[in-house]
């Protein structure tokens, strides 16, 4: 909840970017690379990258 209203995110891509930093978290923590989002959506790409974590928005890969 807290990341949908800090970032005015939708309910799943909130859900979405919690999970990834849990599990970025976990990766980072035993030793494996960090995660990459994958996402075409703008206000969640903005989202990520304000938590500090890498994306890759498909759209900028024709």
């Amino acid at each position: 909840m807290a990341l949908a209203e800090t970032y005015g995110l939708r309910g799943y891509d909130a859900i979405q970017l919690a999970v990834g930093r849990v599990v970025n978290t976990l990766c980072v923590e035993n030793g494996l690379l960090p995660i990459t989002f994958v996402s075409a959506d703008n206000e969640l790409n903005a989202a990520i990258i304000a938590e500090g974590l890498a994306i890759e928005n498909p759209n900028n890969h024709p």
